[in-house]
């Protein structure tokens, strides 16, 4: 594995250890660490869950394209897509109808910390 996987530089200039990195590690610090691979920072915080606005459209097309999902996001109302926050940093956005959610893409950043569907409807409904 290389240096670029195990880390990267957030847009603050702090250096952020990617889930790989710490799962390598073998056991929780405890530290809430943003990608924690052993679900205590998840525990510790939730998530958070904010509505998605016509203001966010361009953020929404970055996530899609990043991810290499084809969904036509278009097909939503726009008050069944909300963006997933994790310590205040968007980590996702997810798609959902009045009881479940239809689908979720995560930051690539965030996509090996077993983050499920199941997990963020127990945050969300």
């Amino acid at each position: 594995m290389n240096n670029k996987e195990l880390s990267y530089i957030n847009p603050d200039g702090f250096v952020v250890f990617t889930s790989d990195f710490l799962k390598n590690k073998g056991t929780c610090c405890r530290s809430a660490c943003i990608h924690c691979p052993f679900g205590f920072t998840v525990k510790k915080h939730g998530f958070q869950f904010r509505d998605f606005t016509h203001g966010d459209e361009s953020q929404l097309e970055t996530m899609l394209k990043e991810s290499n999902d084809k969904l036509d996001w278009k097909t939503f109302d726009d008050q069944n897509i909300k963006f997933i926050f994790l310590k205040n940093q968007l980590c996702g956005v997810l798609f959902k109808n009045h009881i479940v959610i239809k689908h979720f893409i995560l930051a690539p950043q965030f996509q090996k910390q077993g983050i499920s569907k199941e997990l963020l409807e127990a945050y969300l409904f």
